[in-house]
């Protein structure tokens, strides 16, 4: 027997499509994973993604389009009839529907709720009533809970009645609450089908492990909780300790990806992009970038500035525009290294702001260490090229001050940045280098000169 592919290309959908093999793509897409159809659709037009959607199983199509990104949702939205959109909207899961519906303009985000069945409709109106990129928006109110005061043997039967109503991965773990529905603790499905006697309370096998999340929480806080414990779910109670929903892992590696993502644009000196690049218009590309280039622009005028102020030396010592180049780079590139490591331990709690005095004094220990490694390169160099070791000291002493300047101001800058609230990935590579030319520029010159008057 030949198995069925578990994949299928967008040229492989494409190809169906243009030979009307309708009945074959539509068996094909039976057997393939929601992800994969909705990853074989990303690259379709407009046209041929809404043929492709209709072929997929009624039953499977909420989930397909929940993978799908916004743009070809929304413009799945916009050929669809109000009444396909709104079986379509009410099958989805709460928390890919919560993401939609925030996406899509107001009047429109609101047309459609107020088509979703009553109890849809109240669970949309509650999670986008919690403010933005908070753990409540993230979060899915279907949950599977059992009181604390029944026996296991209830809680089995309970949940074998109950299962098909909730989503598979609100199985994983049974959480318990009181008769006031406040948070007690959780218990995981296989401990209540092997628990010794049946007859026991379900409160007195609820792990001991206790870890929650606040709906007002930010997201940041899930994604640093989910990497902590380790768990495939978290409870989210409200003020006073109810439970109110759970936030899955699934949710949280979007988030992290969506920070990661926004910290590595920021830090190669653009503002961060809400889409993805190819879907993100031309001129919001040249807004984002320019921002940050015009900036960085005014930075480099200060360090040109600070080099015409050093003319006569250029004059008088030729060699000093030789070096100049490498020596404001070493800075820079150490200060990149430093800005980096920092950034990065900050983002995964390896230390905290308190933290910044042992940083700084590691961070001093191998500036000097890597200054004396690139200095003794460029005394080297001013040597091999037939310079005097004057002028190597000039450059071994420089290399060292520059070198120092970066990796201090590459590791402190991030942490100054979240003292007051920024994000410290907008200490960014360019914003450090345009400090350290300016700065490296004023080591150099006025090192070389203060030597070259003790000298002549």
């Amino acid at each position: 027997m030949v198995e069925e592919k578990t994949i299928i290309t967008p040229e492989e959908v494409m190809d169906a499509l243009e030979q009307r093999k309708y009945i074959a793509l539509r068996s094909r897409f039976k057997h393939l994973e929601p992800a994969d159809i909705a990853e074989a659709m990303e690259e379709l037009d407009a046209s041929r993604c809404t043929l492709a959607f209709r072929l997929i199983a009624s039953e499977r199509k909420a989930e397909v389009f929940s993978y799908l990104p916004f743009e070809q949702q929304q413009s799945l939205l916009d050929v669809f009839p109000d009444d396909a959109v709104t079986v379509l909207l009410n099958e989805m899961e709460p928390v890919d529907r919560t993401q939609l519906l925030e996406d899509l303009p107001p009047e429109l985000s609101s047309k459609f709720i107020e088509r979703l069945d009553p109890e849809e409709r109240g669970m949309a109106w509650r999670l986008l009533s919690y403010p933005e990129d908070s753990v409540g928006r993230m979060m899915s109110p279907e949950f599977f809970s059992t009181l604390a005061g029944i026996r296991v043997s209830e809680a089995i039967e309970h949940v074998r009645w109950n299962a098909a109503r909730y989503p598979e991965e609100a199985l994983n773990q049974i959480f318990v609450v009181d008769a006031q529905g406040k948070y007690l603790g959780d218990v995981s499905i296989g401990a209540l089908f092997v628990a010794e006697d049946n007859n026991d309370l379900v409160e007195n096998i609820v792990g001991s492990s206790y870890v929650t999340l606040s709906a007002y929480d930010d997201r940041e806080v899930a994604v640093d909780a989910f990497r902590k414990y380790d768990k495939s779910a978290i409870a989210v109670i409200d003020d006073v300790g109810c439970l109110v929903g759970l936030v899955s892992s699934d949710e949280v590696f979007d988030v992290a990806e969506e920070e990661a993502t926004e910290d590595i644009q920021q830090f190669g000196g653009s503002a961060s992009l809400e889409d993805s690049y190819f879907q993100t218009a031309l001129i919001v590309l040249l807004r984002k970038r320019a921002g940050w280039l015009a900036v960085l622009f005014l930075g480099g005028l200060w360090a040109g500035r600070a080099l015409k102020g050093f003319e006569d030396a250029i004059a008088s010592y030729a060699f000093l525009v030789f070096f100049l180049p490498l020596i404001i780079s070493s800075g820079g590139n150490t200060g990149s290294q430093a800005a980096s490591l920092v950034i990065r331990s900050l983002a995964i709690r390896e230390f905290n702001l308190k933290d910044w005095y042992r940083v700084l004094a590691r961070e001093v220990v191998t500036g000097i260490g890597l200054g004396i490694v690139l200095g003794c390169m460029g005394f080297t160099c001013a040597l091999f090229w037939g310079l005097s070791p004057i002028v190597g000291g000039i450059v071994f002493l420089s290399l060292i001050g520059v070198v120092l300047f970066g990796t201090v101001i590459g590791s402190m800058l991030p942490f100054i940045l979240k003292k007051v609230g920024l994000d410290p990935a907008v200490s960014s590579s360019p914003l450090i280098a345009s400090l350290v030319d300016l700065f490296g520029i004023l080591i150099f010159f006025n090192i070389a000169l203060l030597v070259m008057k003790h000298f002549s």
